[in-house]
């Protein structure tokens, strides 16, 4: 059997298509980035001198996340129909047999989500083909019943969804980093007396405001630098306000560097508010900035 419904689909049961896609495709590509969101905010309630990541997109779990990016592109492959499309009674099938489109065929209509916008404009001009179906060879038609579905097939839903995995992960791999590169100092080179000399000096002019917590490490690895680490338990929650914020931070490091100098060291700075009911921190980089070995 294929399909020779020719009825016209209308504009608003497209758009509505290609909303709800994308709503549920996001949901479920958000799914898997819940490892490292749940990672993220647990670590971001400890105080510690751990180095902080600034992006959740790094690290082992961001692999877990990427295969919801992969499903994404993936949505049609099962018999030519996503979720929306089973909900508004539509398929993909091939333009020229009028047989179910292939999950490749499917793969490929859908990596030109990508050009969203572009899709939508091109979608209410002609509401079976939009560029992805062209490319794909493919069209939207009203979903029939009589067309044979086929059973699913492993081997050709895995290959797909492989493949959108592989692309994805590989742009990720080229794109540049925004992640801030963590400092590798020596633990056994921790200066204990400099530290607390330093935590004084904060402590005599901004004990009022703060508790400081600091360590200075005498070496970093491969860098005429040392690295500090500095925790600032405050007493009121001065970031909670972005004036207040930066009127410390100014007055901190502004301390920090009249005992040492700003390209003797690296590290970096955290501040914290911890009360009943009540958590909230800030961390940003202090000293000299270290270039990562692989960045240009």
């Amino acid at each position: 059997m294929i399909s020779n419904d020719n009825r016209p689909i209308s504009v608003g049961t497209r758009l509505g298509a290609m909303l709800l896609d994308h709503v549920f495709m996001t949901i479920i590509a958000m799914i898997f980035f819940l490892p490292t969101m749940i990672s993220g905010f647990s670590d971001a309630f400890k105080v510690s001198h751990e180095q902080t990541d600034f992006n959740f997109m790094e690290g082992p779990m961001k692999y877990i996340g990427l295969i919801g990016f992969a499903l994404y592109f993936c949505k049609d492959i099962i018999n030519g129909r996503s979720i929306a499309k089973r909900i508004l009674k539509l398929q993909v099938v091939d333009n020229k047999t009028g047989q179910v489109a292939s999950p490749l065929q499917c793969f490929v209509r859908d990596i030109f989500c990508v050009l969203w916008i572009v899709e939508v404009i091109v979608a209410m001009a002609n509401t079976s083909r939009r560029i992805g179906d062209r490319v794909a060879g493919t069209r939207l038609v009203h979903y029939d019943p009589a067309l044979e579905q086929s059973k699913p097939n492993v081997a050709k839903l895995a290959l797909p969804v492989i493949i959108s995995y592989g692309l994805i992960a590989l742009l990720m791999s080229v794109m540049p980093s925004t992640t801030m590169a963590k400092t590798n100092y020596s633990e056994a080179s921790y200066n204990a007396a400099e530290s607390k000399e330093l935590e004084k000096v904060i402590t005599d002019s901004l004990g009022q405001y703060l508790t400081p917590d600091i360590r200075v490490y005498d070496t970093v690895k491969n860098e005429n630098l040392k690295y500090v680490s500095t925790i600032l338990k405050l007493k009121e929650n001065y970031i909670a306000d972005d004036n207040s914020y930066n009127q410390l931070h100014i007055m901190t490091t502004n301390l920090i560097y009249s005992k040492m100098p700003k390209e003797t060291f690296t590290g970096q700075i955290k501040y914290v508010y911890q009360s009943s009911g009540q958590f909230q921190s800030r961390a940003t980089t202090i000293g000299t900035y270290v270039k990562p070995k692989d960045e240009k």
